[in-house]
């Protein structure tokens, strides 16, 4: 039976002499593998639509281990991204979450458009790549049930938040004071706070608004990544320290 579903493409591996396996993740079905038979000839017509960032209208034809991709129609292809070098090896940062935190079977519609509205932001604006990226890994844990609150210790005492008596945990990403530490918590000074707390008040579009030095970002970018990290037990391997800092 044949389908259409609107999705990006995550990943792409060569299969046998001539084919491709995709990682697509869709709308309508979650995260989903496909085949593209022939896809690395030269004149195959499923070429251009099995490279990563490809975000389309895919026509799948059923079959006993998984769907073969017969066509597509692209809504972007990001080409924008491809002729910088750092914006797309920041970009591929959203690939690589959603690839690694997604499960085959659930619905991740909401992850889904998150990641298609930041990565049109880093394509095709000239907010900081870094601060997006920030912003969507804070959207990913807000998914995942990390809740950021400035307003006072989230442990048990309550206490008043000072900017020099301020710490995430890690973990659970909760926002703590000095006494409740624990030994996987991270310091977060005054720039890195007001900065999450810009990224949690504003949409994606709403961030050109805001010019905050590129250290500070990358400090900020850095530690969301840890809490990330540690949340989902997951490494990000495009956000390694090099290309943040």
């Amino acid at each position: 039976m044949d389908e259409r579903v609107k999705g990006i493409v995550l990943r792409a591996r060569d299969y046998k002499e001539s084919d491709k396996i995709l990682t697509l993740l869709t709308f309508e079905k979650g995260k989903i593998s496909v085949k593209a038979r022939g896809a690395r000839k030269a004149k195959s017509k499923l070429k251009a639509f099995c490279q990563p960032f490809c975000f389309a209208d895919f026509e799948l034809v059923d079959s006993k281990i998984m769907p073969i991709l017969s066509g597509a129609n692209a809504i972007d292809m990001y080409f924008d991204l491809v002729v910088d070098y750092d914006k797309y090896a920041l970009s591929s940062s959203v690939l690589e979450i959603c690839d690694k935190i997604c499960v085959e079977g659930q619905d991740y519609s909401s992850l889904l458009l998150t990641s298609i509205k930041c990565i049109n932001e880093i394509a095709y604006t000239t907010t900081s790549p870094k601060l997006l990226i920030a912003k969507f890994i804070i959207e990913v844990l807000k998914e995942e049930g990390v809740i950021f609150s400035f307003n006072s210790c989230c442990n048990t005492c309550g206490k008043e938040l000072l900017d020099a008596d301020t710490f995430i945990n890690l973990s659970s990403g909760e926002i703590v004071c000095g006494n409740c530490k624990l030994l996987y918590n991270e310091k977060l000074n005054r720039p890195e706070i007001e900065i999450i707390k810009t990224l949690l008040s504003n949409d994606f579009s709403a961030l050109s608004e805001f010019n905050f030095p590129d250290k500070e970002i990358g400090d900020t970018l850095e530690i969301l990544n840890k809490n990330l990290s540690y949340r989902c037990d997951i490494k990000i391997n495009s956000l390694d320290k090099k290309k943040i800092k």
